[in-house]
């Protein structure tokens, strides 16, 4: 493993807009969190599929407790479920140490208590040192223990990438990163190969969601906490004279017959053995 990993994500900034998010959203008109919500049932629906019972199970980045709060739906925990006992963990950015804040989290040293079940929902994507995190997932389940992690896959908002690069090439002669990069499915499961994990399995899932405008869009970004928090600042700064461009570069390619826009968002479900 690489003991210097590329630092890309300002972890802290995005588990501090996580939290303000989390915290925030009893304010919003609708749930934000709605990619959450379809990772943690597919992580239920892969569960259901499996024929162990897991004794111990652990889920790093809880949220607002949608796994649990499902599974309860389907008789997913207690004596009579797959699920005998679940601990939750949701990462603070006050809690850290190192160059990740993520994955040296002081809340997510697993090495004493052993799990057969490990969930990871969401969150994946800023994690600069991805394999060490996997390494310690790892080592903190038993043997034959599984590992379910979902993640926004690489596909997502390709149309807002698009519409950025456009505007920016005319406005700028050249273009940089303004969503974040997320993991690619492929790249995924070789990780888990790479670390030990065992048989494998991945699956994606697209999403087409539809908004009013890409200013509605916007607000879901950010009010999920995925907006982009790199840890270095883009050299070209956005002005209001290129946003109003973007947006009315994006309605003009990415609208419905109704006038309204969409962006797609692939959920990548991956799961592994110990």
């Amino acid at each position: 493993m690489d003991s210097q990993p590329h630092i890309i994500f300002d972890s802290q900034k995005y588990l501090s807009r996580r939290e303000r998010a989390i915290k925030n959203t009893a304010r919003h008109g609708k749930n934000p969190w709605f990619l959450h919500d379809f990772a943690a049932q597919g992580a239920i629906d892969t569960i259901a599929a499996t024929i162990q019972d897991f004794e111990n199970g652990l889920e790093i980045f809880s949220c607002l407790g949608q796994f649990e709060k499902f599974g309860m739906a389907q008789n997913l925990f207690g004596e009579n479920g797959k699920i005998k006992n679940l601990k939750q963990i949701e990462p603070s950015s006050s809690d850290f140490g190192g160059i990740d804040c993520i994955s040296q989290s002081k809340s997510l040293e697993l090495d004493g208590q052993k799990y057969d079940l490990i969930i990871a929902n969401s969150g994946l994507n800023f994690v600069n040192d991805l394999p060490g995190l996997l390494v310690k997932i790892k080592n903190a389940l038993n043997e034959n223990g599984v590992f379910i992690g979902s993640f926004i896959g690489n596909n997502s908002l390709r149309e807002l990438r698009e519409t950025f690069m456009h505007c920016e090439i005319e406005e700028f002669g050249g273009a940089g990163m303004r969503v974040s990069p997320m993991i690619e499915l492929e790249s995924a499961v070789r990780l888990l190969t790479r670390v030990g994990f065992k048989s494998p399995v991945s699956s994606v899932e697209s999403l087409k969601v539809r908004y009013d405008n890409v200013f509605s869009l916007f607000r879901d970004i950010k009010n999920m906490g995925e907006n982009a928090a790199f840890s270095q600042k883009h050299e070209k700064q956005l002005n209001r004279r290129l946003i109003a461009k973007i947006a009315d570069c994006y309605q003009d390619k990415f609208k419905d017959d109704d006038g309204r826009v969409f962006a797609t968002f692939d959920i990548v479900t991956i799961c592994g053995w110990a």
